[in-house]
């Protein structure tokens, strides 16, 4: 019998592959007591780890902590807390990073070093390390591998989200099923490197360090930083992905079949994560996957992508539905790629409305009716070369103003 490639798991949550716990709780630093807040992995087993972070300069305690914490060897656990980014709020926020990690080592009986630490919310603000160490007592004692464990964990990443973002898949290396699973979040204050997002992953493949290290890097170069809801970055931008090994695999030590059937399949995890993260962005209305073909190279075609993608008369443009191609076109001139007007074809769905840089005016109605669809597709092709790149961003609504002019 032929295995598939991959099968994506309903219902899949970060306790899809085996040896993984997870579980989430209110513990107060939301006054919502029926929002979560707070959530932990766990994986009794021992784990490589590997991650991605924000490049934003100013970067939150919890960045810091866990920058210099995922190059030791091995790692057990994920926490994560959420409401308050614990950034820019004095020495209190770097203690309580400190003892909130000393508490989840002590209770899981485990080493302060193999934990990891995501937190996000609002920046300045004093951060309740008292109620969050209760809750971290509180989340040991219900750690679950079933479904609702991770469930648990995924309710308390949001913050302005508006739904829970998680799946995983399963595949085969060699006779041996690995499963991946992943949750996420990512409202606001979404543009690359990376966003305003968390994503944690994790998988019971066999895999050394570095070569799980080499397909996150590659994941998120081609998923989470190719995305786009406003055009700000954030100062807790993580993702995490842990292997437990427990899938008993050949271990994958370099660069062959077995490394890329991983690196697609994580890929592919991070894809549909990134994608749900713009689906439910503050404020978005419709969803658009850009697709820039016809430069001289990809990285010419990701540029020009890239600043149509964030261009704000874009976005305004999608929000109202508006056909308004030469908002485009100037984009795709501003961009500073090597570009032709005379080979500009843009289409909206299946409908192109420019062909060779000439406005094909009949098509504007049906072009209008594309764009007033939840999610669809706008291909631009800027000349006859083979570089091509794909983007996912949003319109800009007024509810997005709303939202964010009243946050704190």
């Amino acid at each position: 019998m032929v295995k598939p490639f991959w099968e994506k798991k309903r219902g899949g949550t970060v306790t899809s592959p085996k040896g993984f716990f997870a579980s989430g709780v209110h513990c107060g630093i939301k006054r919502n007591r029926k929002k979560y807040d707070s959530a932990l992995i766990y994986s009794p087993t021992p784990c490589v780890a590997a991650g991605t972070f924000t490049t934003n300069r100013l970067k939150a305690w919890p960045v810091l902590y866990s920058m210099r914490a995922v190059r030791e060897a091995r790692h057990h656990a994920i926490l994560c807390s959420s409401g308050n980014a614990n950034c820019i709020n004095g020495s209190q926020g770097r203690e309580a990073v400190d003892e909130a990690v000393a508490t989840a080592a002590q209770l899981l009986k485990i080493e302060r070093e193999e934990i990891l630490i995501a937190q996000t919310g609002l920046i300045g603000v004093r951060f309740p390390i008292t109620r969050f160490k209760r809750g971290i007592k509180r989340m040991v004692r219900r750690l679950s591998e079933e479904e609702k464990g991770g469930h648990a964990a995924a309710r308390g990443l949001l913050t302005t989200d508006k739904r829970i973002k998680e799946m995983a898949l399963s595949f085969y290396i060699g006779d041996q099923k690995v499963t991946i699973g992943a949750v996420a979040k990512g409202s606001g204050m979404v543009h690359p490197n990376m966003a305003t997002m968390l994503a944690f992953i994790t998988t019971d493949c066999s895999i050394a360090k570095p070569m799980l290290r080499r397909a996150i890097r590659h994941a998120t170069d081609d998923t989470f930083n190719q995305i786009a809801i406003d055009n700000d970055m954030s100062t807790n931008d993580m993702v995490f992905v842990l292997a437990n090994g427990l899938a008993m695999n050949q271990t994958i030590h370099k660069v062959d079949r077995d490394y890329r059937l991983f690196r697609d399949a994580l890929e592919e995890v991070c894809r549909i994560m990134a994608y749900e993260m713009v689906r439910d962005g503050e404020g978005v209305s419709h969803v658009c996957t850009l697709r820039v073909r016809g430069a001289k190279n990809p990285t010419q075609a990701e540029k020009a992508a890239r600043y149509i993608a964030n261009s704000m008369l874009f976005k305004t443009m999608l929000a109202g539905a508006d056909p308004n191609w030469g908002r485009i076109a100037a984009a795709v001139g501003a961009s500073g790629v090597q570009f032709n007007p005379n080979h500009l074809n843009i289409s909206f769905g299946n409908v192109t409305t420019v062909a060779g840089g000439i406005l094909r005016a009949s098509k504007l109605p049906k072009a209008r009716k594309v764009l007033r669809r939840r999610e669809y597709a706008i291909d631009v092709a800027i000349g006859k070369g083979r570089g091509r790149a794909e983007f996912i961003t949003s319109d800009l609504t007024t509810k997005y103003v709303l939202i964010n002019s009243a946050y704190s």
